[in-house]
């Protein structure tokens, strides 16, 4: 678990609001954006362990994404939605503008990149990006940002201590094999400066409007898990 100081002085009273990711995530935008700076953010690496944090108290609330306007409904998240219907109530949702970059580590470019790690609904929502640039090749990775920072820390942008790495690397199969710098992610710029990384290219995403509906979550009282 992350957890991500708001922009602006923390309202000691604010909610613990969990999300899936880490700094520099969507979810974590959609925070900054519902609830302006008053809310502690706090990342779970998966959405199953951002409802976890509702269940054990950890949390007053958590986002969660489920729809977006370029794939449509996000299946993963719905279906876990459903699954925790009996205990889970909906109090809100936000909408979150969602401009995807390709990112990679000072002194790569267009022509050095091959792989591009991101979370899968992140891809899909690229696949123009990869139709027009057959030489790259998607790699799934658990999120966003974390796919960022993990890219940070093999190019030293981050330190090992700071990257706390929960998970295997996105780029682990193609890391003897090739280049720093034939290593990229999608992510938004927000994670770009987050983690010392270079942006090769803004609004990367196949559709400009591209937004993705978060619902705002919290634990029913009683529930049992």
């Amino acid at each position: 678990m992350t957890t991500s100081a708001m922009p602006g002085a923390p309202a000691v009273n604010g909610p613990r609001v969990a999300y899936q990711g880490e700094p520099g995530a969507y979810g974590e935008m959609a925070i900054v954006r519902q609830w302006s700076g008053t809310a502690s953010a706090m990342g779970a690496p998966t959405f199953a362990d951002t409802i976890g944090l509702l269940a054990s108290g950890d949390a007053d609330l958590a986002v969660i994404p489920v729809w977006n306007s370029t794939i449509g409904d996000l299946q993963d998240t719905n279906l876990l939605l459903a699954h925790h219907v009996a205990r889970i109530d909906t109090v809100g949702e936000v909408s979150v503008p969602i401009e995807h970059c390709l990112l990679a580590l000072p002194g790569a470019s267009f022509a050095t990149v091959r792989y591009v790690g991101s979370q899968a609904a992140a891809l899909a929502q690229c696949r123009r990006l990869f139709v027009t640039r057959p030489a790259l090749q998607p790699c799934v990775a658990h999120d966003t940002a974390g796919a960022a920072r993990q890219l940070a820390a093999l190019g030293g942008t981050v330190s090992e201590d700071s990257a706390q790495p929960r998970t295997p690397a996105w780029y682990e199969p193609y890391r003897r094999a090739t280049s720093p710098t034939a290593l990229a992610v999608i992510a938004g710029a927000q994670a770009a400066r987050a983690y010392g990384l270079v942006v090769l290219a803004e609004r990367v995403q196949d559709e400009p409007a591209n937004t993705t509906r978060f619902v705002v979550l919290k634990a029913k009282e009683g529930a049992r898990w």
